[in-house]
Protein backbone atom coordinates (compact mmCIF):
# COMPACT_ATOMS: atom_id res chain seq x y z
CA UNK A 1 0.00 0.00 0.00
CA UNK A 2 2.63 2.59 1.04
CA UNK A 3 4.73 1.41 -1.74
CA UNK A 4 1.96 1.80 -4.62
CA UNK A 5 1.30 5.15 -2.73
CA UNK A 6 4.92 6.23 -3.13
CA UNK A 7 4.66 4.91 -7.12
CA UNK A 8 1.42 7.08 -7.50
CA UNK A 9 2.96 9.76 -5.67
CA UNK A 10 6.60 9.19 -7.55
CA UNK A 11 5.03 9.02 -11.06
CA UNK A 12 2.80 12.14 -10.06
CA UNK A 13 5.71 14.21 -9.63
CA UNK A 14 7.60 12.97 -12.15
CA UNK A 15 4.62 14.26 -14.50
CA UNK A 16 4.53 17.46 -13.16
CA UNK A 17 8.25 17.93 -13.74
CA UNK A 18 7.81 17.46 -16.83
CA UNK A 19 4.69 19.06 -16.94
CA UNK A 20 7.09 22.09 -15.60
CA UNK A 21 10.00 21.71 -17.95
CA UNK A 22 6.97 21.84 -20.81
CA UNK A 23 5.47 24.79 -20.08
CA UNK A 24 9.47 26.64 -19.09
CA UNK A 25 10.75 25.19 -22.61
CA UNK A 26 7.77 27.12 -24.20
CA UNK A 27 8.51 30.48 -22.27
CA UNK A 28 11.70 30.46 -23.82
CA UNK A 29 10.33 30.81 -27.18
CA UNK A 30 8.18 33.70 -26.95
CA UNK A 31 11.23 35.16 -25.18
CA UNK A 32 13.72 34.86 -27.74
CA UNK A 33 10.92 35.60 -30.46
CA UNK A 34 10.12 39.06 -29.01
CA UNK A 35 13.82 39.80 -28.54
CA UNK A 36 14.62 39.16 -31.74
CA UNK A 37 10.91 41.32 -33.09
CA UNK A 38 12.19 44.16 -30.91
CA UNK A 39 15.92 43.64 -32.45
CA UNK A 40 14.05 44.03 -36.19
CA UNK A 41 12.20 46.92 -34.97
CA UNK A 42 14.78 48.84 -33.42
CA UNK A 43 16.40 48.10 -36.59
CA UNK A 44 13.91 49.58 -38.97
CA UNK A 45 13.15 52.74 -36.34
CA UNK A 46 16.96 53.41 -37.30
CA UNK A 47 16.39 53.51 -41.12
CA UNK A 48 13.18 55.61 -40.31
CA UNK A 49 15.23 57.68 -38.80
CA UNK A 50 18.09 57.58 -41.00
CA UNK A 51 15.44 58.05 -43.80
CA UNK A 52 13.46 61.01 -42.48
CA UNK A 53 16.78 62.40 -41.75
CA UNK A 54 18.05 62.79 -44.45
CA UNK A 55 14.29 63.63 -46.07
CA UNK A 56 14.53 66.34 -43.58
CA UNK A 57 17.87 67.54 -44.84
CA UNK A 58 17.16 67.41 -48.63
CA UNK A 59 14.25 69.10 -47.99
CA UNK A 60 15.96 71.76 -45.75
CA UNK A 61 18.66 71.92 -48.44
CA UNK A 62 16.33 72.58 -51.44
CA UNK A 63 14.77 75.46 -48.63
CA UNK A 64 17.98 76.61 -48.83
CA UNK A 65 18.55 76.74 -52.41
CA UNK A 66 15.13 78.26 -53.16
CA UNK A 67 15.28 81.10 -50.39
CA UNK A 68 18.84 81.92 -51.47
CA UNK A 69 17.26 82.24 -54.98
CA UNK A 70 14.65 83.96 -53.90
CA UNK A 71 16.78 86.66 -52.17
CA UNK A 72 19.03 86.98 -55.20
CA UNK A 73 15.66 87.99 -56.96
CA UNK A 74 15.07 90.75 -54.26
CA UNK A 75 17.75 92.74 -55.86
CA UNK A 76 15.89 93.76 -58.55
CA UNK A 77 16.87 97.11 -60.44
CA UNK A 78 14.54 99.81 -58.56
CA UNK A 79 15.15 102.34 -61.06
CA UNK A 80 13.46 100.08 -63.73
CA UNK A 81 10.76 99.52 -61.41
CA UNK A 82 9.64 102.90 -60.09
CA UNK A 83 9.57 104.01 -63.65
CA UNK A 84 8.44 100.78 -65.71
CA UNK A 85 7.37 98.64 -62.75
CA UNK A 86 9.16 95.82 -64.49
CA UNK A 87 11.31 93.09 -62.75
CA UNK A 88 15.02 92.68 -63.87
CA UNK A 89 18.03 92.25 -61.56
CA UNK A 90 19.87 94.47 -61.10
CA UNK A 91 23.27 94.18 -63.12
CA UNK A 92 25.50 95.05 -60.27
CA UNK A 93 24.48 92.24 -58.24
CA UNK A 94 25.37 89.87 -61.20
CA UNK A 95 28.70 89.60 -60.24
CA UNK A 96 28.01 88.34 -56.46
CA UNK A 97 25.00 85.94 -57.69
CA UNK A 98 27.31 83.00 -56.36
CA UNK A 99 29.03 84.38 -53.53
CA UNK A 100 25.93 85.99 -52.25
CA UNK A 101 23.66 82.62 -52.91
CA UNK A 102 26.10 80.36 -50.64
CA UNK A 103 26.34 83.29 -47.92
CA UNK A 104 22.38 82.52 -48.14
CA UNK A 105 22.66 79.46 -48.01
CA UNK A 106 25.37 79.17 -45.55
CA UNK A 107 23.43 80.87 -43.21
CA UNK A 108 20.18 79.40 -43.25
CA UNK A 109 21.77 76.45 -42.47
CA UNK A 110 23.78 77.90 -39.52
CA UNK A 111 20.08 78.44 -37.70
CA UNK A 112 19.77 74.70 -37.68
CA UNK A 113 21.99 73.16 -34.78
CA UNK A 114 20.36 69.61 -35.84
CA UNK A 115 21.45 69.03 -39.64
CA UNK A 116 25.15 69.59 -40.25
CA UNK A 117 24.35 71.11 -44.17
CA UNK A 118 27.00 73.14 -45.78
CA UNK A 119 27.18 74.26 -49.67
CA UNK A 120 30.28 72.29 -51.28
CA UNK A 121 30.03 73.78 -54.75
CA UNK A 122 28.16 76.35 -56.16
CA UNK A 123 28.06 77.27 -60.36
CA UNK A 124 25.69 79.21 -63.01
CA UNK A 125 25.14 77.61 -66.06
CA UNK A 126 22.62 79.22 -67.94
CA UNK A 127 21.62 83.46 -68.14
CA UNK A 128 18.94 84.63 -69.27
CA UNK A 129 18.79 88.59 -70.32
CA UNK A 130 15.98 91.62 -71.02
CA UNK A 131 17.38 91.58 -74.98
CA UNK A 132 16.92 87.93 -75.81
CA UNK A 133 14.14 86.39 -77.60
CA UNK A 134 13.13 90.01 -79.41
CA UNK A 135 11.58 91.17 -76.27
CA UNK A 136 10.45 88.27 -75.12
CA UNK A 137 10.74 88.87 -70.99
CA UNK A 138 10.37 92.51 -71.69
CA UNK A 139 6.44 91.86 -72.88
CA UNK A 140 6.36 89.13 -70.08
CA UNK A 141 6.95 91.68 -67.70
CA UNK A 142 4.91 94.34 -69.15
CA UNK A 143 1.78 91.84 -69.52
CA UNK A 144 2.00 90.76 -65.51
CA UNK A 145 1.61 94.62 -64.55
CA UNK A 146 -0.66 95.48 -67.00
CA UNK A 147 -2.83 92.62 -65.57
CA UNK A 148 -3.34 94.68 -62.18
CA UNK A 149 -4.20 97.80 -63.98
CA UNK A 150 -7.89 98.93 -65.19
CA UNK A 151 -8.43 97.41 -68.64
CA UNK A 152 -8.69 100.05 -71.30
CA UNK A 153 -10.15 98.87 -74.43
CA UNK A 154 -10.08 101.06 -77.52
CA UNK A 155 -11.86 104.06 -77.34
CA UNK A 156 -15.07 104.06 -80.08
CA UNK A 157 -13.25 107.82 -81.45
CA UNK A 158 -10.00 105.96 -81.73
CA UNK A 159 -11.71 103.09 -83.61
CA UNK A 160 -13.62 105.46 -85.89
CA UNK A 161 -10.15 106.73 -86.64
CA UNK A 162 -8.59 103.92 -87.54
CA UNK A 163 -11.71 102.60 -89.76
CA UNK A 164 -11.37 106.34 -91.64
CA UNK A 165 -7.58 105.79 -91.95
CA UNK A 166 -8.19 102.40 -93.36
CA UNK A 167 -10.75 104.05 -95.84
CA UNK A 168 -8.84 106.99 -96.86
CA UNK A 169 -6.05 104.32 -97.43
CA UNK A 170 -8.28 102.17 -100.12
CA UNK A 171 -9.91 105.55 -101.57
CA UNK A 172 -6.40 106.88 -102.38
CA UNK A 173 -5.59 104.46 -104.58
CA UNK A 174 -8.54 105.97 -107.13
CA UNK A 175 -6.88 109.70 -107.48
CA UNK A 176 -3.36 107.94 -107.33
CA UNK A 177 -4.93 106.46 -110.60
CA UNK A 178 -6.03 110.08 -111.37
CA UNK A 179 -2.55 111.46 -111.20
CA UNK A 180 -0.97 108.78 -112.80
CA UNK A 181 -3.50 108.72 -116.23
CA UNK A 182 -2.72 112.79 -116.54
CA UNK A 183 0.26 113.22 -118.73
CA UNK A 184 -0.38 116.47 -120.29
CA UNK A 185 1.95 119.41 -119.63
CA UNK A 186 1.25 121.14 -115.90
CA UNK A 187 2.62 124.63 -117.41
CA UNK A 188 -0.65 127.43 -117.98
CA UNK A 189 -0.38 130.30 -119.96
CA UNK A 190 -1.51 132.64 -116.77
CA UNK A 191 -1.16 132.75 -113.65
CA UNK A 192 -3.52 134.90 -111.69
CA UNK A 193 -2.97 136.99 -108.39
CA UNK A 194 -4.83 134.32 -106.01
CA UNK A 195 -2.49 131.46 -107.19
CA UNK A 196 0.51 133.19 -107.07
CA UNK A 197 -0.01 134.25 -103.58
CA UNK A 198 -1.44 130.52 -102.69
CA UNK A 199 1.95 129.22 -104.00
CA UNK A 200 4.09 131.55 -102.33
CA UNK A 201 2.77 131.36 -99.11
CA UNK A 202 2.94 127.83 -98.71
CA UNK A 203 6.09 128.02 -99.76
CA UNK A 204 7.18 130.33 -97.48
CA UNK A 205 5.18 129.04 -94.81
CA UNK A 206 7.44 125.36 -95.28
CA UNK A 207 10.66 127.17 -96.44
CA UNK A 208 12.04 125.40 -92.94
CA UNK A 209 9.96 122.87 -92.46
CA UNK A 210 6.18 122.08 -91.68
CA UNK A 211 7.63 122.10 -87.64
CA UNK A 212 8.15 126.04 -87.46
CA UNK A 213 4.32 126.81 -88.46
CA UNK A 214 2.50 123.94 -86.53
CA UNK A 215 4.38 125.21 -83.50
CA UNK A 216 3.82 128.58 -81.91
CA UNK A 217 7.44 128.65 -80.22
CA UNK A 218 9.90 126.15 -82.69
CA UNK A 219 12.64 127.67 -80.42
CA UNK A 220 11.02 125.70 -77.49
CA UNK A 221 11.48 122.13 -79.10
CA UNK A 222 13.29 120.11 -77.85
CA UNK A 223 16.61 119.20 -78.65
CA UNK A 224 17.43 115.81 -76.99
CA UNK A 225 19.04 113.09 -78.38
CA UNK A 226 20.23 109.87 -77.49
CA UNK A 227 23.63 108.36 -77.93
CA UNK A 228 23.08 105.37 -80.67
CA UNK A 229 25.91 103.38 -79.21
CA UNK A 230 25.07 100.07 -77.27
CA UNK A 231 21.75 99.99 -77.38
CA UNK A 232 19.14 97.40 -77.34
CA UNK A 233 18.11 98.30 -80.65
CA UNK A 234 21.47 98.73 -82.42
CA UNK A 235 22.91 95.66 -80.56
CA UNK A 236 20.66 92.97 -82.15
CA UNK A 237 21.27 94.84 -85.64
CA UNK A 238 17.97 96.08 -85.92
CA UNK A 239 18.25 98.39 -88.57
CA UNK A 240 15.88 101.63 -88.50
CA UNK A 241 12.94 101.75 -90.88
CA UNK A 242 13.06 104.27 -93.65
CA UNK A 243 10.45 106.99 -93.22
CA UNK A 244 7.99 106.65 -96.33
CA UNK A 245 8.80 110.50 -97.47
CA UNK A 246 11.23 112.46 -95.51
CA UNK A 247 9.21 115.37 -95.73
CA UNK A 248 5.98 116.79 -97.52
CA UNK A 249 6.74 120.47 -98.74
CA UNK A 250 4.41 121.72 -101.49
CA UNK A 251 7.45 124.05 -102.98
CA UNK A 252 7.91 120.03 -104.83
CA UNK A 253 4.42 119.79 -105.27
CA UNK A 254 3.13 119.06 -108.89
CA UNK A 255 1.31 115.83 -110.52
CA UNK A 256 4.41 114.22 -109.62
CA UNK A 257 4.48 115.23 -106.00
CA UNK A 258 0.86 114.54 -105.93
CA UNK A 259 1.54 110.78 -106.60
CA UNK A 260 3.93 110.82 -104.42
CA UNK A 261 2.13 111.69 -101.74
CA UNK A 262 -0.99 109.39 -102.77
CA UNK A 263 1.05 106.45 -102.82
CA UNK A 264 2.60 106.10 -99.35
CA UNK A 265 0.11 103.26 -98.08
CA UNK A 266 -0.89 103.76 -94.70
CA UNK A 267 -2.70 100.06 -94.09
CA UNK A 268 -3.35 99.38 -90.71
CA UNK A 269 -3.47 95.63 -89.80
CA UNK A 270 -6.49 95.02 -86.65
CA UNK A 271 -5.27 90.96 -87.41
CA UNK A 272 -1.71 91.94 -85.57
CA UNK A 273 -0.09 90.74 -82.85
CA UNK A 274 -0.43 94.50 -81.23
CA UNK A 275 -4.29 94.16 -81.74
CA UNK A 276 -4.86 90.65 -80.62
CA UNK A 277 -2.81 88.73 -78.10
CA UNK A 278 0.07 92.14 -77.33
CA UNK A 279 -2.81 94.27 -76.90
CA UNK A 280 -1.58 95.44 -73.64
CA UNK A 281 1.61 97.02 -75.26
CA UNK A 282 0.18 100.16 -76.25
CA UNK A 283 -1.92 101.08 -72.92
CA UNK A 284 1.38 100.70 -71.03
CA UNK A 285 3.49 103.13 -73.39
CA UNK A 286 1.05 105.23 -72.98
CA UNK A 287 1.01 105.48 -69.55
CA UNK A 288 4.91 104.98 -69.33
CA UNK A 289 6.29 107.02 -71.87
CA UNK A 290 6.48 110.90 -72.26
CA UNK A 291 5.34 112.16 -75.84
CA UNK A 292 5.30 116.00 -77.22
CA UNK A 293 1.69 117.02 -76.11
CA UNK A 294 1.60 119.41 -73.16
CA UNK A 295 -0.63 117.43 -71.07
CA UNK A 296 1.90 114.40 -71.10
CA UNK A 297 4.56 116.44 -70.02
CA UNK A 298 2.97 118.54 -67.48
CA UNK A 299 1.74 115.30 -65.35
CA UNK A 300 5.62 113.80 -65.78
CA UNK A 301 6.74 117.09 -64.61
CA UNK A 302 4.56 117.06 -61.49
CA UNK A 303 7.03 113.66 -60.45
CA UNK A 304 10.29 115.57 -61.03
CA UNK A 305 10.84 112.90 -64.33
CA UNK A 306 11.38 115.38 -67.26
CA UNK A 307 15.37 116.15 -66.28
CA UNK A 308 15.86 112.63 -65.91
CA UNK A 309 14.48 111.87 -69.46
CA UNK A 310 17.07 111.42 -72.01
CA UNK A 311 14.50 112.13 -74.87
CA UNK A 312 11.19 114.54 -74.09
CA UNK A 313 9.30 112.90 -76.91
CA UNK A 314 9.70 109.25 -76.12
CA UNK A 315 6.66 108.21 -77.81
CA UNK A 316 7.78 109.72 -81.10
CA UNK A 317 11.02 107.87 -80.56
CA UNK A 318 9.32 104.49 -80.64
CA UNK A 319 7.05 105.46 -83.54
CA UNK A 320 9.95 106.53 -85.65
CA UNK A 321 13.27 105.12 -83.95
CA UNK A 322 15.45 108.09 -84.97
CA UNK A 323 18.23 109.47 -82.57
CA UNK A 324 17.17 113.22 -81.75
CA UNK A 325 13.22 114.16 -80.36
CA UNK A 326 13.52 116.82 -83.34
CA UNK A 327 13.78 114.90 -86.05
CA UNK A 328 11.32 112.32 -84.65
CA UNK A 329 8.86 115.10 -83.84
CA UNK A 330 8.96 116.52 -87.85
CA UNK A 331 8.68 112.79 -89.06
CA UNK A 332 5.71 111.79 -87.07
CA UNK A 333 4.39 115.37 -88.15
CA UNK A 334 4.96 114.64 -91.56
CA UNK A 335 2.94 111.46 -91.04
CA UNK A 336 -0.32 113.10 -89.85
CA UNK A 337 0.06 115.73 -91.93
CA UNK A 338 0.14 112.72 -94.83
CA UNK A 339 -3.31 111.37 -93.23
CA UNK A 340 -4.98 114.55 -92.84
CA UNK A 341 -3.68 115.56 -96.44
CA UNK A 342 -5.50 112.28 -97.72
CA UNK A 343 -8.38 112.69 -95.76
CA UNK A 344 -8.86 116.18 -97.18
CA UNK A 345 -7.72 115.56 -100.70
CA UNK A 346 -10.62 112.93 -101.09
CA UNK A 347 -13.17 115.43 -99.65
CA UNK A 348 -12.37 118.53 -102.08
CA UNK A 349 -12.84 115.59 -104.52
CA UNK A 350 -16.38 115.30 -103.63
CA UNK A 351 -17.68 118.39 -101.99
CA UNK A 352 -19.44 120.40 -104.94
CA UNK A 353 -18.85 123.57 -103.52
CA UNK A 354 -14.61 123.08 -103.75
CA UNK A 355 -15.36 121.75 -106.87
CA UNK A 356 -16.82 125.20 -108.12
CA UNK A 357 -14.52 127.21 -106.76
CA UNK A 358 -11.46 124.67 -108.23
CA UNK A 359 -13.39 124.81 -111.46
CA UNK A 360 -13.24 128.57 -111.91
CA UNK A 361 -9.86 129.29 -110.61
CA UNK A 362 -8.56 126.82 -112.97
CA UNK A 363 -10.87 128.01 -116.08
CA UNK A 364 -9.30 131.85 -115.02
CA UNK A 365 -5.11 130.70 -114.65
CA UNK A 366 -5.52 128.20 -117.79
CA UNK A 367 -7.15 130.93 -119.99
CA UNK A 368 -7.56 127.92 -122.47
CA UNK A 369 -10.82 126.70 -124.09
CA UNK A 370 -10.79 123.21 -125.57
CA UNK A 371 -8.09 121.60 -123.60
CA UNK A 372 -9.81 119.95 -120.80
CA UNK A 373 -6.51 117.71 -120.01
CA UNK A 374 -5.00 120.79 -119.12
CA UNK A 375 -7.55 122.06 -117.18
CA UNK A 376 -7.60 118.85 -114.83
CA UNK A 377 -4.08 119.05 -114.02
CA UNK A 378 -4.58 122.65 -112.55
CA UNK A 379 -7.89 121.57 -110.56
CA UNK A 380 -5.66 118.43 -109.40
CA UNK A 381 -2.82 121.33 -108.28
CA UNK A 382 -5.75 123.66 -106.56
CA UNK A 383 -7.41 120.83 -104.97
CA UNK A 384 -3.85 119.99 -103.41
CA UNK A 385 -3.00 123.05 -102.28
CA UNK A 386 -6.20 123.82 -100.74
CA UNK A 387 -6.25 120.50 -99.05
CA UNK A 388 -2.34 120.94 -98.05
CA UNK A 389 -3.21 123.89 -96.51
CA UNK A 390 -6.39 122.54 -94.45
CA UNK A 391 -3.65 119.72 -93.25
CA UNK A 392 -1.24 122.37 -92.47
CA UNK A 393 -3.83 124.03 -90.25
CA UNK A 394 -5.16 120.90 -88.34
CA UNK A 395 -1.69 119.96 -87.92
CA UNK A 396 -1.19 123.65 -86.14
CA UNK A 397 -4.46 122.85 -84.12
CA UNK A 398 -3.22 119.30 -82.67
CA UNK A 399 0.03 120.60 -81.82
CA UNK A 400 -0.90 123.60 -79.77
CA UNK A 401 -3.27 120.76 -77.53
CA UNK A 402 -6.19 121.04 -79.82
CA UNK A 403 -8.55 118.70 -81.61
CA UNK A 404 -10.17 117.93 -85.29
CA UNK A 405 -13.06 116.59 -86.71
CA UNK A 406 -12.32 113.24 -87.67
CA UNK A 407 -14.14 113.53 -90.99
CA UNK A 408 -14.51 116.53 -93.28
CA UNK A 409 -17.65 118.02 -93.81
CA UNK A 410 -19.27 121.18 -95.12
CA UNK A 411 -19.70 122.44 -91.83
CA UNK A 412 -16.06 121.70 -89.78
CA UNK A 413 -14.20 122.92 -93.90
CA UNK A 414 -11.93 125.71 -92.83
CA UNK A 415 -10.37 127.05 -95.94
CA UNK A 416 -11.73 128.90 -98.87
CA UNK A 417 -9.50 129.55 -102.02
CA UNK A 418 -10.15 133.58 -102.30
CA UNK A 419 -9.09 133.73 -98.31
CA UNK A 420 -6.78 131.02 -97.82
CA UNK A 421 -3.62 133.40 -97.54
CA UNK A 422 -5.15 135.09 -94.91
CA UNK A 423 -6.24 131.89 -92.94
CA UNK A 424 -3.24 130.10 -92.88
CA UNK A 425 -1.08 133.24 -91.49
CA UNK A 426 -3.94 133.86 -88.66
CA UNK A 427 -3.66 130.28 -87.81
CA UNK A 428 -7.03 130.31 -86.09
CA UNK A 429 -8.25 127.12 -84.63
CA UNK A 430 -9.92 124.77 -87.13
CA UNK A 431 -13.86 123.73 -86.64
CA UNK A 432 -14.69 120.82 -85.00
CA UNK A 433 -17.22 118.14 -85.72
CA UNK A 434 -19.66 115.56 -84.08
CA UNK A 435 -16.24 113.52 -83.29
CA UNK A 436 -12.87 114.57 -82.85
CA UNK A 437 -9.57 113.88 -82.39
CA UNK A 438 -6.10 114.89 -80.90
CA UNK A 439 -2.52 114.60 -81.25
CA UNK A 440 -2.42 111.51 -78.95
CA UNK A 441 -4.80 109.97 -80.67
CA UNK A 442 -2.57 109.98 -83.93
CA UNK A 443 0.33 108.46 -81.61
CA UNK A 444 -1.74 105.62 -80.72
CA UNK A 445 -2.63 104.93 -84.29
CA UNK A 446 1.35 105.43 -85.95
CA UNK A 447 2.04 103.15 -82.99
CA UNK A 448 -0.76 100.09 -83.87
CA UNK A 449 0.54 100.68 -87.32
CA UNK A 450 4.14 98.99 -86.32
CA UNK A 451 1.92 96.02 -86.27
CA UNK A 452 4.48 93.65 -84.53
CA UNK A 453 5.93 94.47 -81.08
CA UNK A 454 9.37 93.63 -81.68
CA UNK A 455 10.74 96.91 -83.13
CA UNK A 456 8.47 98.51 -79.78
CA UNK A 457 10.04 96.65 -77.00
CA UNK A 458 13.46 97.11 -78.12
CA UNK A 459 13.09 100.59 -78.64
CA UNK A 460 11.57 100.92 -75.23
CA UNK A 461 14.29 99.27 -74.23
CA UNK A 462 16.59 101.83 -75.57
CA UNK A 463 14.73 104.15 -73.84
CA UNK A 464 14.99 102.29 -70.29
CA UNK A 465 18.37 101.56 -70.54
CA UNK A 466 19.50 105.36 -71.08
CA UNK A 467 17.16 106.83 -68.83
CA UNK A 468 18.47 104.49 -66.11
CA UNK A 469 22.14 105.20 -66.78
CA UNK A 470 21.24 108.90 -65.80
CA UNK A 471 21.14 107.68 -62.06
CA UNK A 472 23.07 104.24 -62.43
CA UNK A 473 26.33 104.53 -64.74
CA UNK A 474 27.25 102.34 -67.14
CA UNK A 475 23.14 100.57 -66.91
CA UNK A 476 22.63 98.24 -69.61
CA UNK A 477 19.52 96.10 -70.47
CA UNK A 478 21.75 93.44 -71.79
CA UNK A 479 23.32 92.91 -68.11
CA UNK A 480 19.83 92.97 -67.05
CA UNK A 481 18.85 88.95 -65.93
CA UNK A 482 15.38 87.67 -65.71
CA UNK A 483 16.61 84.47 -64.88
CA UNK A 484 19.45 81.96 -64.46
CA UNK A 485 20.33 78.50 -63.85
CA UNK A 486 22.66 77.71 -60.87
CA UNK A 487 23.60 74.17 -59.85
CA UNK A 488 25.74 72.85 -56.84
CA UNK A 489 26.48 69.82 -53.71
CA UNK A 490 25.20 70.17 -50.22
CA UNK A 491 27.03 67.82 -48.01
CA UNK A 492 25.08 66.12 -45.27
CA UNK A 493 27.33 63.92 -42.99
CA UNK A 494 29.11 61.75 -45.94
CA UNK A 495 25.94 62.61 -48.19
CA UNK A 496 25.94 64.86 -50.62
CA UNK A 497 22.92 65.98 -52.52
CA UNK A 498 23.31 67.43 -55.69
CA UNK A 499 20.60 70.26 -57.05
CA UNK A 500 20.08 72.05 -60.62
CA UNK A 501 17.68 74.95 -59.92
CA UNK A 502 15.53 77.66 -62.30
CA UNK A 503 15.67 80.91 -61.26
CA UNK A 504 12.91 83.39 -62.71
CA UNK A 505 10.79 86.60 -61.93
Amino acid sequence: MQALFGRHLSGQLRYSSKKITVIFEEKGQITVFLSLLLIVLIGFSFVVVEGVSSYSASALGEDAVKNAGENILANYDRELFNKYHIFFLDPREKNYILSDGKADMDQYFSGNSFFNVFCNSLKMTEEVTAVEEDGLYLKHEIREWMKYRQEEKVKDTLKQLINNVKKNNADRKEYQNEAEEETVSQEVQKERTTWKEIKEALQLLTKTGILFYVSDHPEQLSRKSIPEENLPSRAKKREQEEHKVEEFLFSGLGLKGIKSMLSVDFSINTNSTLWTKENYIVPYIEECFLDYSEEGREEKEEKNDVQEQVLAYEKEYLIKGQPSDLDNLKRVANDILLLRFINNYIFTGRDAEIQSQVNLMASALTGVVGIPQTAKAVQMMLRAALSYGESLLELHTLFEGGEISLTKDRGNWNLELKTMVKQLKEKKTVKKGKHNISYKDYLKVLLFMKGNSTILCYRMMDIMQENTACKEAGFLMENCLFSYKWEGSLSFGSVKMKFEKQVSY
